[in-house]
């Protein structure tokens, strides 16, 4: 049975954040579980430009609001509180949220499982998952 307390991985290496997010990794590789869980914060202003080549991902906003462009067709889809994305097909998309507004608030899940500190690179991406 794996128990989390956010309280005791605030402040780790498991508390990551880059240019307008903040990420606290509930569940990571080494938890062996073969996916991870984050709760995860966009700050409001913050524009994210992402690509997860490497992983998929499905977010559950729990809080805020957002608009989230895929950027191949441009389509946009506005994302609220009990609204769930998912990039399934490694979708080049952003994630817009509004200045006036609170932070957006998501539950996420990773395939494969993210280690625990990885940031974003100058892609939109993580880095392949560590094989092993």
């Amino acid at each position: 049975m794996i128990i989390q307390d956010k309280t005791k991985l605030q402040g780790t290496a498991r508390d990551a954040a880059g240019p307008g997010w903040q990420s606290l990794r509930l569940l990571v590789r080494s938890d062996g579980m073969g996916f991870s869980m984050t709760e995860t914060k966009v700050l409001p202003g913050a524009v994210l430009k992402l690509e997860y080549k490497h992983h998929i991902e499905a977010c559950y906003c729990i809080g805020g609001r957002a608009t989230v462009v895929e950027v191949a067709t441009g389509a946009r889809h506005e994302i609220t509180s009990g609204m769930l994305y998912a990039p399934d097909l490694h979708d080049r998309h952003e994630v817009h949220v509004p200045k006036d507004g609170g932070a957006l608030r998501l539950i996420c899940v990773f395939s494969p499982a993210l280690e625990g500190n990885e940031v974003h690179g100058p892609d939109g991406s993580y880095a392949a998952a560590a094989q092993g």
